[in-house]
């Protein structure tokens, strides 16, 4: 007799990108002290659209999700990143 329970999903290990998270904000925070510009506000900008990317994706399980609530999700985020920028930009 075969079992009808499905094998186990197993988990995806999270320590890779908490290993990318810490590494992003180390550059990020090292290159605010090293230089001191208004672009740098667009870069870190970039550097939290890119670390809300990575946990859109990996902790709040969006790689499973249908693809209009991803398209949503990732359009809110990319709104909200290039309005910040273009405020910090336009603002001098």
């Amino acid at each position: 007799m075969t079992s009808s329970h499905s094998p186990a999903m197993t988990p995806r290990p999270v320590w890779p990108v908490w290993l990318y998270l810490s590494a992003l904000t180390l550059a990020l925070a090292a290159l605010a002290e090293w230089h001191s510009h208004a672009a740098l506000a667009v870069v870190a900008l970039g550097g939290a659209w890119l670390k809300g990317v990575a946990i859109i994706e990996s902790f709040m399980a969006l790689c499973d999700a249908p693809g209009w609530l991803r398209a949503s999700v990732h359009g809110w985020l990319a709104l909200l990143c290039g309005g910040l920028s273009a405020s910090f930009l336009s603002g001098g």
